[in-house]
């Protein structure tokens, strides 16, 4: 390897290798004419962390192995669903069979075989008419949230400190529109509340292509409506529509549809982070994962539009004051302790996630830097693992959701606690970053199997005539957690150690 032409010559294909393997600087070194003796520095400085000397190579194979053997437990976990569904499609044919003959004891099975018939094309044309519109309403958020910090901060060059407010200005519009929404959506339709998530996320979407300060806030305040919703009145709908379709009677359980939508959920976030990063690379800027997800949304409102009923509260009819309704809302919590019980688990459990996914690439990155180690982190293998981990909960619920009863959820629901408890403790004394990518996989998977249980247990547990106006309370407590983070990292901007 001669002087620094070896390493011009590699730089000629950019895209690849100045992304991947080279320093930033050699690439801009080189573009800007650099002398061959600056390019033969820049590159001997470079040879003790490249990949040809194997370490680089070491750590990556840890990160891919370990999402590998995720990618095969999820197989695993997947197949044994299908194969459980298989079984019950089987004994469902073998039921059948036993009542063809008819005596009067055989009509009235053949009666209720039809009504089986039924309750199962009616299930199944319910699944068909969610799952769609809540994959491409995920897919709108997943496919953008990854690439805010980086449009306003590499993009748009907008200083940090502008930066953490607009992410703020998202908390407080979030805070402020769970105060109302839920009350809205009961009172006026949980459908045309879907459909104002579509609306306004397309607006959040939209704002991104203008470097004008007063439309990215308005956008970032478009942004915490649209989260405020989609947690929210998707659900309130779901649950809503299946009691009124009838489907408690069918094979299709509520937990089983919760189970599914965190499933749905973790895949359409894996294929969102790739997705967004090739439209990045190969269209150039970050503002088409935006362009994608507003796209996304735009095909939700088709599909409600076209496939879902209205569904509303109890407060479609009512005449009383929203302090009123504030009122006797909080009556009805505290006169229900499993009520009390769920919000407050909500509230700590969602708020401590918060807090996870702020400072979880912060925490490996410090075990690396104590290791000695100056690579970067493969965020996208451990966000793809993460995910892997997460779909891993989530089938877990799913596989043992026959025999779900409040007190079986509530049981999972206690154990993920517990061990995210347990993770989080012990991630402060880990300082090996292998033993530390672990536990938050473990948490990862915890958060899988919380989303469900929680979905089911307050299916159960909050009447449906409600259900938007409780959902919409816990948004608040969450965001007051985002907020404090954000508080945090405002100050430690602005008063430096």
């Amino acid at each position: 390897m001669s002087g620094g032409k070896s390493v011009a010559a590699a730089c000629s294909r950019p895209s690849i290798l100045c992304l991947q393997f080279l320093p930033r600087q050699f690439c801009e070194w080189k573009s800007g004419g650099a002398t061959e003796g600056q390019l033969r520095h820049l590159e001997l400085e470079y040879l003790p962390t490249a990949p040809s000397q194997g370490r680089g190579f070491d750590i990556m194979d840890f990160y891919s192995l370990n999402l590998a053997v995720f990618v095969a437990g999820n197989g695993y976990l997947l197949y044994r669903q299908y194969q459980r569904q298989q079984d019950e499609v089987v004994e469902e044919l073998k039921q059948e069979a036993s009542g063809a003959g008819y005596g009067s004891d055989g009509e009235a099975e053949h009666q209720g075989s039809l009504l089986g018939t039924d309750t199962k094309a009616a299930a199944r044309q319910f699944q068909l008419d969610y799952f769609p519109v809540y994959a491409l309403a995920m897919a709108a958020d997943w496919l953008q949230g990854p690439h805010i910090y980086a449009i306003y901060k590499y993009e748009k060059n907008i200083p940090e400190k502008v930066v953490a407010a607009l992410y703020a200005a998202g908390f407080v519009s979030g805070a402020i529109s769970a105060s109302f929404a839920g009350e809205l959506a009961d009172r006026y339709g949980r459908r045309l509340a879907c459909l104002t998530y579509c609306v306004t996320y397309i607006l959040t979407c939209l704002t991104m292509l203008s470097d004008n300060l007063f439309i990215l806030f308005v956008g970032r305040f478009a942004g915490g409506i649209s989260t405020t919703l989609l947690y929210s009145v998707f659900e309130a709908w779901l649950i809503t529509e299946y009691h009124q379709r009838g489907l408690s009677q069918s094979k299709l359980k509520l937990g089983a549809i919760f189970g599914n939508m965190t499933t749905i959920s973790s895949v359409v976030a894996i294929l969102s982070g790739i997705i967004g990063d090739i439209l990045v690379n190969f269209l150039g800027g970050r503002v088409w994962p935006f362009m994608a997800s507003a796209a996304c949304s735009a095909a939700a409102i088709m599909l409600i539009l076209k496939s879902w009923k209205e569904n509303y509260g109890g407060l479609q009819n009512s005449q009383s004051s929203s302090l009123a309704d504030v009122k006797s809302g909080i009556q009805a919590i505290l006169a229900n302790a499993r009520v009390v019980a769920l919000g407050l688990t909500v509230t700590f459990f969602e708020g401590s996630m918060y807090l996870f996914v702020f400072f979880w690439s912060a925490a490996l990155k410090s075990a690396r830097t104590k290791a000695g180690s100056t690579e970067e982190l493969p965020f996208g293998l451990i966000f793809s693992s993460f995910m892997c981990s997460m779909m891993a909960g989530s089938a877990f619920f799913s596989l043992y959701t026959k025999t779900h009863t409040k007190e079986t959820t509530s049981l999972i629901l206690m154990i993920a606690v517990l061990t995210v408890s347990g993770c989080l403790s012990g991630a402060i004394l880990l300082e090996q970053e292998q033993l530390l990518f672990w536990a938050l996989c473990m948490i990862e998977a915890c958060i899988g199997a919380y989303f469900p249980s929680m979905s089911f247990l307050k299916s159960e547990v909050v009447e449906d005539s409600t259900r938007g106006r409780d959902g919409h309370r816990n948004m608040v407590f969450m965001t007051c957690a985002a907020l404090l983070l954000a508080s945090f990292f405002i100050i430690k901007r602005s008063f430096p150690a």
